[in-house]
């Protein structure tokens, strides 16, 4: 009987010494935390595709040319499609509503029933 006392004596000893451990962490055991994780990759900017017309009633666009059609690139982002059409001379792209017309540097844009206006590039 009395060694059992002594076990649950030592029992009791032993887990109210356990209950008074701390943990350390690991600035407190001289240790450096961790670095923080990399900040993110910046986000990926569309560099503008196509040539810049500056047009004389003050609208800009870039317009970029495929195989058989262009797609023009309004200055609020919008981007219209506009197949090619057959010119006698110099390019052609109309949507029906939006019409681009071309020689060299100089161009004409007709947006509906619009007078059209004359554009150039640099």
């Amino acid at each position: 009987m009395r060694r059992s006392l002594s076990i649950v004596a030592l029992s009791a000893l032993a887990l109210t010494l356990a209950g008074c451990v701390t943990t350390t962490s690991p600035t407190d055991s001289g240790m450096a935390p961790p670095p923080p994780p990399p900040p993110p990759p910046p986000p990926v900017v569309e560099a503008p595709t196509g040539v810049l017309y500056t047009c004389q009633d003050g609208t800009t666009f870039r317009i970029a040319f495929s195989e058989k059609a262009a797609t023009v690139t309004l200055k609020d982002g919008t981007k219209l499609h506009l197949p090619q059409q057959v010119a006698a001379s110099g390019i052609w792209y109309s949507s029906g509503k939006h019409d681009f017309r071309g020689k060299g540097r100089d161009a004409t844009w007709t947006v509906g029933k619009k007078i059209p206006t004359q554009c150039v590039t640099d």
